[in-house]
């Protein structure tokens, strides 16, 4: 299931895994292992902390590399057009660019993360503007257009003066 990546070879073997090995049984193999180095169970020596962190890092690297694949639905005009969408799904965001031309059922890869999928399926007919779903690239910008933090820190301080 996992290919023959060095790092998930070497997630797997953190978690006492073979490379047949589902996405169940890492997350198993990882409740345990948690459960038994877990500072409530087992004192906390930087080894122990180590080997924690480390299953920790191996589950991350194993959920981030299990394929996942949604359903992209467009109108007929931005499957002749082409279009970028953001989606996310389960925690896990991606940027889609839809080439001009794609028909239903083309399978296109999130921008830098080839196991992130989507199946495009074209609706008949144009969209107007008015039927423009917006909510993917206001959710974008939400998440990473926002003021810097010392921006933020600066209206804090202006505030707290002008209350004074």
């Amino acid at each position: 299931m996992w290919g023959s990546d060095p790092d998930i070879l070497r997630a797997l073997n953190v978690l006492g895994l073979e490379p047949g090995a589902s996405l169940a049984e890492a997350k198993a193999a990882f409740r345990q292992r948690a459960k038994a180095l877990h500072p409530d169970h087992t004192p906390a020596t930087p080894e122990t902390l180590s080997r924690l962190a480390d299953a920790v890092k191996a589950i991350r690297c194993l959920e981030k590399s299990c394929g996942m694949e949604i359903v992209l639905t467009l109108s007929g005009d931005e499957a002749r057009e082409g279009v970028a969408r953001t989606a996310s799904q389960n925690g896990r965001s991606g940027v889609f660019r839809i080439e001009p031309g794609t028909v239903s059922g083309a399978r296109v890869s999130a921008i830098g993360d080839s196991a992130f999928t989507a199946v495009i399926r074209v609706i008949a007919g144009s969209t107007g503007p008015e039927a423009v779903d917006t909510s993917g690239l206001d959710r974008f910008i939400d998440d990473f257009v926002k003021r810097p933090p010392a921006a933020r820190m600066a209206g804090w301080l202006r505030k707290a003066r002008s209350a004074a």
